[in-house]
Protein backbone atom coordinates (compact mmCIF):
# COMPACT_ATOMS: atom_id res chain seq x y z
CA UNK A 1 0.00 0.00 0.00
CA UNK A 2 1.87 2.83 -1.03
CA UNK A 3 0.60 6.32 0.97
CA UNK A 4 1.32 9.68 0.27
CA UNK A 5 0.63 11.63 2.92
CA UNK A 6 0.59 16.32 2.38
CA UNK A 7 1.56 17.48 5.32
CA UNK A 8 2.18 21.45 5.97
CA UNK A 9 3.97 23.57 8.69
CA UNK A 10 1.82 26.19 10.57
CA UNK A 11 2.40 28.69 13.70
CA UNK A 12 2.54 27.40 16.81
CA UNK A 13 -0.89 28.96 18.34
CA UNK A 14 0.08 29.22 21.74
CA UNK A 15 3.18 31.53 21.12
CA UNK A 16 1.56 33.47 18.11
CA UNK A 17 0.48 37.13 19.23
CA UNK A 18 -0.94 40.05 17.28
CA UNK A 19 0.53 43.73 17.37
CA UNK A 20 -2.45 46.12 16.83
CA UNK A 21 0.03 48.58 16.17
CA UNK A 22 1.67 47.36 13.09
CA UNK A 23 -1.46 45.02 12.06
CA UNK A 24 1.32 42.24 11.83
CA UNK A 25 1.97 38.60 13.79
CA UNK A 26 5.14 38.41 16.11
CA UNK A 27 6.82 35.61 18.32
CA UNK A 28 5.55 33.24 15.37
CA UNK A 29 7.80 30.21 16.03
CA UNK A 30 6.26 27.18 13.67
CA UNK A 31 5.58 23.79 14.22
CA UNK A 32 3.89 20.58 12.16
CA UNK A 33 0.20 20.91 12.15
CA UNK A 34 -1.10 18.60 14.95
CA UNK A 35 -3.71 16.46 12.17
CA UNK A 36 -0.76 16.23 10.39
CA UNK A 37 1.02 14.00 13.37
CA UNK A 38 -2.17 12.14 12.87
CA UNK A 39 -2.37 11.53 9.23
CA UNK A 40 1.28 10.00 9.00
CA UNK A 41 1.09 7.85 12.14
CA UNK A 42 -2.03 6.78 10.36
CA UNK A 43 -0.33 5.74 7.23
CA UNK A 44 2.81 3.99 9.45
CA UNK A 45 -0.15 1.98 10.48
CA UNK A 46 -1.50 0.73 7.24
CA UNK A 47 2.02 0.19 6.22
CA UNK A 48 2.72 -2.11 9.17
CA UNK A 49 -0.86 -4.19 8.13
CA UNK A 50 -0.78 -3.99 4.86
CA UNK A 51 2.97 -3.45 3.80
CA UNK A 52 4.05 -0.44 1.06
CA UNK A 53 5.99 2.66 1.78
CA UNK A 54 5.15 6.07 2.96
CA UNK A 55 5.82 9.27 1.33
CA UNK A 56 5.23 12.89 2.98
CA UNK A 57 5.28 15.88 0.99
CA UNK A 58 5.17 19.42 1.12
CA UNK A 59 5.06 22.71 -0.35
CA UNK A 60 6.15 25.66 1.09
CA UNK A 61 9.55 28.19 2.34
CA UNK A 62 13.04 26.15 3.38
CA UNK A 63 12.35 25.92 6.92
CA UNK A 64 9.45 23.74 5.96
CA UNK A 65 12.02 20.91 5.42
CA UNK A 66 11.89 20.71 9.47
CA UNK A 67 8.04 19.46 8.96
CA UNK A 68 9.48 16.79 6.82
CA UNK A 69 12.29 15.86 8.91
CA UNK A 70 9.93 15.46 11.53
CA UNK A 71 7.84 12.82 9.29
CA UNK A 72 10.97 10.79 8.73
CA UNK A 73 11.94 10.54 12.01
CA UNK A 74 8.00 9.39 12.75
CA UNK A 75 9.29 6.57 10.14
CA UNK A 76 8.49 7.93 6.79
CA UNK A 77 10.46 6.65 3.93
CA UNK A 78 10.73 9.50 1.85
CA UNK A 79 9.98 12.94 1.95
CA UNK A 80 9.67 15.70 -1.00
CA UNK A 81 9.71 19.32 -0.36
CA UNK A 82 8.41 21.40 -3.12
CA UNK A 83 10.12 24.61 -2.87
CA UNK A 84 10.53 27.67 -5.63
CA UNK A 85 10.49 31.05 -5.42
CA UNK A 86 7.17 31.31 -8.20
CA UNK A 87 5.29 29.52 -4.87
CA UNK A 88 5.02 31.73 -2.64
CA UNK A 89 1.95 33.49 -1.74
CA UNK A 90 0.04 30.64 -3.13
CA UNK A 91 -3.54 30.15 -2.03
CA UNK A 92 -5.30 26.90 -1.23
CA UNK A 93 -6.43 26.22 -4.99
CA UNK A 94 -3.20 27.07 -6.35
CA UNK A 95 -1.19 25.09 -3.69
CA UNK A 96 -3.58 21.94 -4.08
CA UNK A 97 -3.30 21.88 -8.12
CA UNK A 98 0.70 21.79 -7.80
CA UNK A 99 0.53 19.63 -4.81
CA UNK A 100 -1.61 17.46 -7.29
CA UNK A 101 0.98 17.49 -10.31
CA UNK A 102 4.06 16.53 -8.19
CA UNK A 103 1.53 13.19 -7.00
CA UNK A 104 0.66 12.68 -10.43
CA UNK A 105 4.34 11.73 -11.07
CA UNK A 106 4.37 9.38 -7.97
CA UNK A 107 2.78 5.58 -7.53
CA UNK A 108 -0.21 5.97 -4.77
CA UNK A 109 -2.82 4.10 -3.73
CA UNK A 110 -4.17 6.29 -1.10
CA UNK A 111 -3.75 9.97 -0.37
CA UNK A 112 -3.96 11.72 3.06
CA UNK A 113 -4.81 14.97 3.93
CA UNK A 114 -5.60 17.16 7.35
CA UNK A 115 -9.31 17.35 7.40
CA UNK A 116 -8.80 21.61 8.11
CA UNK A 117 -5.05 23.16 8.84
CA UNK A 118 -5.14 24.71 12.24
CA UNK A 119 -4.19 28.14 10.64
CA UNK A 120 -6.01 28.63 8.07
CA UNK A 121 -8.69 26.02 8.44
CA UNK A 122 -10.44 25.71 4.85
CA UNK A 123 -10.06 22.34 4.09
CA UNK A 124 -9.47 22.74 0.50
CA UNK A 125 -6.30 21.07 -0.38
CA UNK A 126 -7.59 17.92 0.03
CA UNK A 127 -10.69 18.12 -1.93
CA UNK A 128 -8.32 19.91 -4.54
CA UNK A 129 -6.17 17.10 -5.27
CA UNK A 130 -9.20 14.47 -5.47
CA UNK A 131 -10.46 17.26 -8.09
CA UNK A 132 -7.23 17.53 -9.92
CA UNK A 133 -6.53 13.74 -10.16
CA UNK A 134 -9.91 12.83 -10.60
CA UNK A 135 -10.08 10.68 -7.13
CA UNK A 136 -12.76 9.80 -5.27
CA UNK A 137 -12.94 11.90 -1.97
CA UNK A 138 -14.12 11.45 1.33
CA UNK A 139 -13.61 14.22 4.00
CA UNK A 140 -13.54 13.80 7.60
CA UNK A 141 -12.55 10.62 8.28
CA UNK A 142 -12.72 8.72 11.97
CA UNK A 143 -11.55 5.33 10.61
CA UNK A 144 -9.81 3.64 7.84
CA UNK A 145 -10.02 -0.14 7.36
CA UNK A 146 -7.99 -1.13 3.85
CA UNK A 147 -8.62 -4.57 2.39
CA UNK A 148 -5.30 -4.76 -0.15
CA UNK A 149 -7.37 -8.12 -1.72
CA UNK A 150 -9.93 -6.08 -3.58
CA UNK A 151 -7.63 -2.88 -3.23
CA UNK A 152 -10.57 -1.17 -1.60
CA UNK A 153 -11.09 0.67 1.68
CA UNK A 154 -13.68 0.78 4.14
CA UNK A 155 -14.00 4.46 5.90
CA UNK A 156 -16.07 6.05 8.81
CA UNK A 157 -16.59 9.58 8.44
CA UNK A 158 -18.01 12.12 11.07
CA UNK A 159 -21.37 13.44 10.11
CA UNK A 160 -23.35 16.22 12.21
CA UNK A 161 -24.78 15.59 15.41
CA UNK A 162 -22.53 12.34 16.26
CA UNK A 163 -23.66 10.38 13.32
CA UNK A 164 -21.43 8.66 11.73
CA UNK A 165 -21.59 7.19 7.91
CA UNK A 166 -19.69 4.19 6.68
CA UNK A 167 -18.41 4.06 3.40
CA UNK A 168 -16.85 1.72 0.37
CA UNK A 169 -14.17 3.09 -1.77
CA UNK A 170 -12.00 1.88 -4.44
CA UNK A 171 -8.50 2.47 -4.75
CA UNK A 172 -6.73 5.02 -5.45
CA UNK A 173 -8.98 7.56 -3.57
CA UNK A 174 -8.31 11.06 -1.29
CA UNK A 175 -9.56 10.69 2.27
CA UNK A 176 -9.05 13.81 5.10
CA UNK A 177 -8.76 13.07 8.23
CA UNK A 178 -10.28 14.04 11.28
CA UNK A 179 -7.64 14.40 14.94
CA UNK A 180 -9.49 11.11 16.10
CA UNK A 181 -8.38 9.08 13.44
CA UNK A 182 -5.86 7.51 15.54
CA UNK A 183 -2.83 8.61 18.13
CA UNK A 184 0.26 10.18 17.38
CA UNK A 185 2.93 7.22 16.75
CA UNK A 186 5.58 7.32 19.52
CA UNK A 187 8.76 6.01 17.27
CA UNK A 188 11.44 3.80 18.85
CA UNK A 189 15.04 5.41 19.27
CA UNK A 190 15.93 3.10 16.06
CA UNK A 191 13.69 4.96 13.67
CA UNK A 192 14.69 8.12 14.79
CA UNK A 193 18.15 7.60 14.03
CA UNK A 194 17.63 5.94 10.94
CA UNK A 195 14.89 8.77 9.84
CA UNK A 196 18.09 10.64 10.50
CA UNK A 197 19.81 9.25 7.73
CA UNK A 198 17.32 9.54 4.94
CA UNK A 199 17.15 12.74 2.67
CA UNK A 200 14.65 15.06 1.93
CA UNK A 201 14.08 15.19 -2.11
CA UNK A 202 13.73 19.08 -3.00
CA UNK A 203 11.90 19.65 -6.10
CA UNK A 204 11.30 23.06 -7.73
CA UNK A 205 9.30 24.64 -10.91
CA UNK A 206 11.76 23.84 -13.61
CA UNK A 207 13.25 20.87 -12.34
CA UNK A 208 10.15 18.35 -11.90
CA UNK A 209 8.08 20.26 -14.61
CA UNK A 210 5.33 20.79 -13.59
CA UNK A 211 4.05 23.68 -16.12
CA UNK A 212 2.45 25.72 -13.41
CA UNK A 213 2.34 28.70 -15.62
CA UNK A 214 -1.47 27.76 -16.37
CA UNK A 215 -2.25 27.97 -12.70
CA UNK A 216 -2.86 30.98 -10.96
CA UNK A 217 -4.02 32.03 -7.13
CA UNK A 218 -8.37 31.67 -6.87
CA UNK A 219 -8.04 34.11 -4.07
CA UNK A 220 -5.43 37.24 -2.79
CA UNK A 221 -5.34 37.87 1.04
CA UNK A 222 -5.80 41.84 1.93
CA UNK A 223 -5.03 41.75 5.02
CA UNK A 224 -4.68 40.59 8.76
CA UNK A 225 -6.79 42.02 11.69
CA UNK A 226 -7.26 41.52 15.15
CA UNK A 227 -11.08 40.19 15.94
CA UNK A 228 -13.06 42.54 17.70
CA UNK A 229 -13.67 41.55 21.08
CA UNK A 230 -16.84 40.69 22.25
CA UNK A 231 -18.08 43.15 24.91
CA UNK A 232 -19.88 41.25 28.40
CA UNK A 233 -23.18 42.56 29.08
CA UNK A 234 -22.99 43.76 32.79
CA UNK A 235 -25.74 43.92 35.07
CA UNK A 236 -26.21 47.85 36.86
CA UNK A 237 -27.51 47.48 40.29
CA UNK A 238 -30.31 49.99 40.87
CA UNK A 239 -29.16 51.87 44.07
CA UNK A 240 -32.57 53.49 45.22
CA UNK A 241 -32.90 49.87 46.02
CA UNK A 242 -32.66 48.71 49.66
CA UNK A 243 -29.70 46.73 50.50
CA UNK A 244 -31.34 43.26 50.89
CA UNK A 245 -32.23 43.68 47.23
CA UNK A 246 -29.17 44.72 46.21
CA UNK A 247 -27.29 41.69 47.61
CA UNK A 248 -30.02 39.19 45.98
CA UNK A 249 -29.36 40.96 42.68
CA UNK A 250 -25.66 40.63 42.82
CA UNK A 251 -25.66 37.00 44.60
CA UNK A 252 -28.45 36.37 41.18
CA UNK A 253 -25.61 38.26 38.85
CA UNK A 254 -28.06 41.22 38.16
CA UNK A 255 -30.77 38.78 36.72
CA UNK A 256 -33.65 40.22 38.39
CA UNK A 257 -37.30 37.62 38.18
CA UNK A 258 -40.13 38.34 36.02
CA UNK A 259 -43.16 38.50 37.76
CA UNK A 260 -45.56 36.06 37.01
CA UNK A 261 -49.07 34.95 38.21
CA UNK A 262 -50.45 31.51 38.84
CA UNK A 263 -53.84 30.67 38.55
CA UNK A 264 -55.25 28.39 41.01
CA UNK A 265 -58.93 27.22 39.80
CA UNK A 266 -60.90 24.47 38.51
CA UNK A 267 -60.47 23.60 34.83
CA UNK A 268 -63.07 25.40 33.00
CA UNK A 269 -62.81 28.45 35.15
CA UNK A 270 -58.31 28.86 34.68
CA UNK A 271 -58.94 27.87 30.87
CA UNK A 272 -61.28 31.23 30.75
CA UNK A 273 -59.19 33.23 32.57
CA UNK A 274 -56.29 32.04 30.62
CA UNK A 275 -57.34 32.77 27.38
CA UNK A 276 -58.82 36.46 28.72
CA UNK A 277 -55.18 37.15 29.45
CA UNK A 278 -53.71 36.26 26.04
CA UNK A 279 -56.82 38.06 24.27
CA UNK A 280 -56.33 41.29 26.71
CA UNK A 281 -52.17 41.34 26.02
CA UNK A 282 -52.73 41.19 22.02
CA UNK A 283 -51.48 37.97 22.22
CA UNK A 284 -54.77 36.17 19.83
CA UNK A 285 -57.93 37.92 18.74
CA UNK A 286 -60.88 37.61 20.25
CA UNK A 287 -62.73 36.64 16.36
CA UNK A 288 -60.36 33.00 17.14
Amino acid sequence: MRTVVCVKQVPDSTTVKFDILTDSLQNVHYIMDPIDEVTVSEAIKIREKAGGEVTAITLGPPRTEEVLRSCLKMGVDRAIHLYDEAFDNLDAYSTSSILARQIAKLQYDLILCGNQSMDEGNGFVGAGIAESLNLPLITAVTRIDIFADTNTAVVHRRLKGGDREIVETPLPAVFTAETVLTSPVYPRLRTILDGLKKNVTRVDAQSSNLDIEDIEPALALLSISQPKPRLKKTATIDSSLSPAERMKLIMSGGVQQKSSKAVAKPPDAAASEIVQFLIDNGIISREM
